[in-house]
Order: structure tokens, then C-alpha cells, then sequence
């Protein structure tokens, strides 16, 4: 694949001399790269074919919300622990980037969350999510969410909280509080109560093209609910705070080797399909 400009996103220093090495194999195929610490000060997008992560799946994920709008694919190199969605472990980097490179990934489009946060008095704001959002009590006490889709009343979630995921996010807190695996291409997003208060409350998949509502319901001034996403953006949210959560316009550009497919990564990852006995 011919790309002239890249972008290495480098979570820690120490990582600096492999982003080196990454961005010189880059040059050898006559490709410029541009390592940075910080998106903040960064608007150059234009020329840029390619975003490398360099570090764990947190840093993934804050990439994945930077380029998805810009329809940049990104290649994530695990410099952490799991490392669930990077192309490569930061061993194999230059040889999987050369693959890429040469035309043997995949680019895998992963649709995203959209969430406008409507607050009493304030202008609305928005944010997106690559994996998840997740809505909780401030308090460690049992929070009640009224919900609608499409504008029609559900039965509301009462317990701890509730998480919304993507397909990609099925396999991180949603799986963990007994949501459903998602094969990652599904244009669906899950609902899952996180210790609900009852036996009937149950995973819940929803198709991409419809708008999910939520309300925390919050009985006193001083009352707070936790609006989290990604596990990054965390936000305190007063008495008469309300969601809408869609998926978004533009999915993230996921780049994936021809060894590293959802199932072969579930399986290698977390043990999925492993006879116990």
C-alpha cells in the first residue's frame, strides 16, 4: 500500500527507540513519519495515510478516536500486557508493518459509538467511543436508568450501572459482566446491565441504524451519576442529565495481518474455545 505520511503515537518514552526504529523502516519505503506524544497541538491531518500506535490497548483506543473521523487506518504495535487489538506485538513491528506496507493486511472497518450528553442549561455536548460507554451510580449504591429506542419507552435498568458496546468493545467490560461476543464487522451495538437487580434483566442487541436514550434517575440535588468512555473520558453528571447513544458516521479504520483474525486473537488472548479439563 503506497503511503507517503505517517503518524507514531507514543504513549511512553521508553518506547522511543523502537518509534526510531518503526520510523526508519517507514523511510525505506519512502514513507515520512512523525513521532508525537500529545494530539493536542496536532491538525496536520491531511497528508497523513497511516496512524501507528505504539503501546497497550489504551493507547489504541485514544488513536482510534482521533483518526476515525479523518478515515485514517491504524496499525497498533502492543507495547502493554493484552494487547487484544493491536496488528503486532512490538517484536514483530517491522516485519508486519512490511506487510501492510506490501499489501498483506486487511483494513477492517469497526463501527464506533456516538454519544451526545445533554445537560440542564448547558449546550450538548459529543464524544465517540471505540469500545465502550458505560453509565454508573457516583456512589457505590444501586443507580435506576430509564431507557427508549427510537424514541419508544423500555423497561429501565436498576442495579449498578449499564455498559453500551460496540462489536469491538463486546470483548472487554461488556463480556466481563456476562454480555454476548460480537464478531467485530456485526453493525449492531449491546446493552448489558452490570449486576442488575433482577433475574429478567439480560443482554440486549440492538441494530446500528437506531438511537438508544438513556436517563439516569437521580432523586436528589446532590445525587451523581458516572458517564465513562473508553474508560478514558470519565464525566460527573447532575439531576437531569440524559443520553443519546448511536453508532457513529464514520467507522475506525482497524488494520488487521492475515494471522491475526478476530477468532485466532480471541482464542490466543483469552482463552476462548480452551477445554478446561
Amino acid at each position: 500500500m503506497k503511503i507517503s505520511q505517517a503518524i507514531i503515537f507514543l504513549a511512553k518514552e521508553t518506547n522511543r527507540p523502537l518509534a526510531e526504529k518503526v520510523k526508519n523502516h517507514l523511510y525505506s519505503y519512502n514513507c515520512n513519519a512523525q513521532i508525537i506524544t500529545s494530539f493536542n497541538d496536532f491538525k496536520t491531518w491531511d497528508p497523513v495515510g497511516l496512524l501507528i500506535s505504539l503501546g497497550g490497548d489504551g493507547t489504541l483506543l485514544k488513536c482510534m478516536r482521533y483518526a476515525a473521523p479523518h478515515q485514517i487506518p491504524v496499525f497498533g504495535i502492543n507495547c502493554g500486557t493484552l494487547g487484544f487489538l493491536a496488528a503486532c506485538e512490538k517484536e514483530d513491528a517491522c516485519a508486519t508493518l512490511a506487510q501492510f506496507l506490501e499489501g498483506s493486511c486487511t483494513i477492517q472497518q469497526r463501527p464506533m459509538l456516538q454519544v451526545k450528553l445533554f445537560l440542564p442549561g448547558k449546550s450538548s455536548q459529543f464524544f465517540t467511543a471505540f469500545n465502550d460507554c458505560i453509565l454508573r451510580a457516583a456512589a457505590p449504591r444501586t443507580l435506576m436508568v430509564s431507557a427508549a429506542w427510537n424514541d419508544t419507552k423500555i423497561p429501565p435498568y436498576y442495579g449498578d450501572g449499564v455498559i453500551i458496546s460496540t462489536p469491538t468493545g463486546s470483548t472487554a467490560y461488556s463480556l466481563a459482566a456476562g454480555g454476548p461476543i460480537v464478531e467485530p464487522s456485526v453493525h449492531v451495538f449491546v446493552v448489558t446491565p452490570i449486576c442488575p437487580h433482577s433475574l429478567h434483566q439480560r443482554p440486549l442487541v440492538l441494530p446500528a441504524d437506531g438511537k438508544l436514550q438513556l436517563t439516569p434517575v437521580l432523586d436528589y440535588a446532590e445525587d451523581r451519576a458516572l458517564l465513562s468512555l473508553d474508560g478514558q473520558t470519565n464525566l460527573s453528571l447532575e439531576p437531569g442529565a440524559r443520553l443519546e447513544i448511536q453508532i457513529f458516521k464514520h467507522p475506525a479504520l482497524l488494520v488487521c495481518p492475515p494471522r491475526r483474525d478476530f477468532f485466532t486473537v480471541l482464542n490466543r488472548k483469552l482463552n476462548w474455545g480452551e477445554r478446561t479439563c
